[in-house]
This record gives structure tokens, sequence and C-alpha cells, in this order.
């Protein structure tokens, strides 16, 4: 069922390409640079469509007392597409298969679509229109309440760790660096999120995503990334009580492989390994496995 519903939107939207000869993404940007989605050089009429899967574990509290195990398998459909050279519009849908097990051995389980994510990243500063050596971007977006209340068979609904998302809007707001030096390229991003307050009376804390990255590239066809992507999170509330567990800061190395196995086909695949956690509220992270399809047209 997962791949029949994941591979069709994919589908649609490639037979809905018009089939009439372009040249291929890294000649009009000037860049041979494999990129994953989000960190791509604009041209006008360059559009990307991405597939990512996720998968990782999250266990809070102590074990013999109220721990809980959140396990999520994860896709990311994306799509970005730029009007101009300087503009890149992206949105992207999480399909999502949670489950929440309590040390009692209660658990819940939930699937379907979470919060989309739509943003539009502006390039203020590029050094020269044609290959550029220096990119600065600025992303302004937010986090949509897409995700349906899941319920139970009961008609219930699910706790809130068990849910699909929070159901609230969140704005987002980031900037990006990237340099290319022949082989190698560096990239340094960060994000905000200011949420809202959602499902049940709950907010989750204003958090700060950031990413430095380091890349090379010996061959047009694969590349080595290694980056430290790091995540500040305030603390929840529900109804203005606030609860801190899972607030504070979490960073992950994070080694990537990416391959082109042909023309305009990106292929990634890594691990976010957590090296340093000072969340609050005894939470254990487990590496976050992923694998990424991004097709340039």
């Amino acid at each position: 069922m997962w791949k029949s519903c994941l591979a069709a939107p994919l589908l649609v939207a490639t037979l809905l390409v018009p089939l009439e000869g372009q040249a291929c993404a890294t000649c009009a940007c000037g860049d041979p640079t494999l990129t994953s989605m989000g960190t791509e050089q604009p041209f006008s009429g360059r559009l990307r469509f991405a597939n990512q899967v996720r998968a990782w574990a999250l266990t809070t509290g102590q074990d013999a007392a109220d721990a809980a195990s959140l396990r999520e398998l994860r896709m990311d459909l994306s799509v970005a597409y730029a009007p101009l050279p300087w503009l890149f519009l992206s949105a992207t849908l999480p399909l999502q298969t949670r489950s929440l097990q309590q040390v009692s051995l209660a658990r819940e389980t939930a699937w379907g679509p979470g919060d989309m994510e739509v943003g539009a990243k502006v390039f203020v500063f590029r050094d020269r229109e044609f290959s550029p050596d220096h990119l600065v971007g600025v992303l302004v977006g937010a986090r949509l309440p897409t995700s349906p209340t899941v319920r139970d068979a009961e008609g219930l609904p699910l706790s809130l760790d068990a849910q699909l998302g929070t159901g609230s809007l969140d704005p987002l707001l980031g900037v990006s660096y990237s340099t290319f030096r022949g082989d190698w390229s560096f990239l340094a991003s960060a994000t905000g999120y200011l949420p809202t307050r959602g499902r049940e009376g709950f907010r989750a804390g204003a958090s700060l995503r950031t990413t430095l990255a380091a890349q090379l590239q010996p061959s047009p066809r694969w590349a080595l990334r290694l980056a430290v992507d790091s995540r500040l999170e305030g603390p929840s509330d529900i109804l203005g009580v606030p609860d801190p567990v899972g607030s504070g800061l979490i960073a992950f190395v994070s080694p990537d492989v990416l391959f082109s196995p042909v023309t305009d086909v990106v292929v990634e695949l890594g691990v976010r390994v957590p090296v340093l956690n000072l969340l609050h509220g005894y939470v254990r992270q487990s590496p976050i496995l992923q694998a990424s399809v991004v097709y340039d047209l």
C-alpha cells in the first residue's frame, strides 16, 4: 500500500512534464555540484522533485518507571520551482507511520499525512550570475496544520505524542550561505520556527535548527558530504502549563554519500548520529537513517 501511495504522485507529476529537449540542470546553473533538496543553485524554470525516507526512534522517561518509546517511518514528497533566477518556491508533504509504546506495553499507532511545509527562498546575493562562488539566501515559510486528528477504534483521539503533527500554523525564517571551491563546497544555514497553539491547546517551543556542511566531489557522479546538524528547542506548553521534556540542545554528525546514476538524478544515503544530547527529561534519540532521490527538470 505504501509503495503505491507514494509512487503515484511522482508518476503523475512526471507524466505532466512536457517532453521537449532541455539542458541538464547542472549546465543551466553553471555548476556541476551534486546537491540534495534545498541546497541547489537557482536558474529560471528549474523544477525539482524529491522523495526522502527517514526512520528514527525516541525514548523519553526512565525505563522501569515512565518510559515511552516513539518510532517513526516518514516519507517526504517535495517539489521546488524557480520562477525567477533569484527565487525558489517549495512545498513538502510528509507521509508518516508512527508507533508509541508506554512502559505498560500499551501501544498507539497512526499513519497518514503530516503537516505540510511551504517556503520561498530568496537569493539576496551572488557574486556573479553564472556559476557563482558565493550564494546567500533568505528562507521564509510556514508549517501548515494539514495533519488530521488520528483516533482509535472507539473514536477517541490518540495522545499528542502519537499524532502525526501538532495541528498548528508555525511560521519559519532562515538564512543560508554557500560557497564553491573546485571539488569542494560548503554550506552554513540556520532556520528558526515560532509555533502557534495547536490541537488540545498544545504549543511546541520555539526552535532553531542549524547546519554546517562540507562536501567533496572528486567525480561528476558521486560526492561525500559531512555535516554537523543541531536543534535548539524551547519548552512546550499545554494551555499555558510549561512542559520542559524534550527541550534543550541536541547535535548530530551527519555523513552522506551522493550519487548520480544518470543525468539530473541524485541519490543520497546518510545517517544522523547524535553526538551531543542536552535535552531535558531523560530523552534518548536513536540515529536517524535516511535515503532520498532527487529528480531535476
